[in-house]
């Protein structure tokens, strides 16, 4: 396939002749942050699911201003991938 073809893999990534922007953030990841802000509305809690192996760097900033004022609950997942001597607990 012929990524320099309109419409191809290479206009996906919002590459193009003559440069420009580069739109890394893709469709889908648009539309569940558009939901996500939506039902944080409604929600009382919120379970924020982070890698172990770089909890801060996972979060995701443009809902964090949202997240401010709700109270919740930060879990870990790939625990058994991260550095053991590294993981401690503290308030992110």
């Amino acid at each position: 396939m012929n990524g320099a073809k309109k419409g191809g893999w290479l206009g996906q990534m919002g590459l193009n002749k003559g440069g420009g922007n580069i739109n890394w953030y893709p469709g889908h990841m648009a539309a569940a942050t558009r939901a996500i802000r939506q039902r944080l509305k409604l929600t009382d809690l919120v379970i924020e699911v982070r890698d172990a192996r770089i909890p801060l760097s996972s979060t995701n900033e443009d809902l964090q201003p949202m997240l401010a004022g709700k109270r919740r609950v930060i879990a870990l997942n790939k625990q058994d991938l991260a550095n053991r001597n590294l993981m401690h607990v503290s308030n992110f």
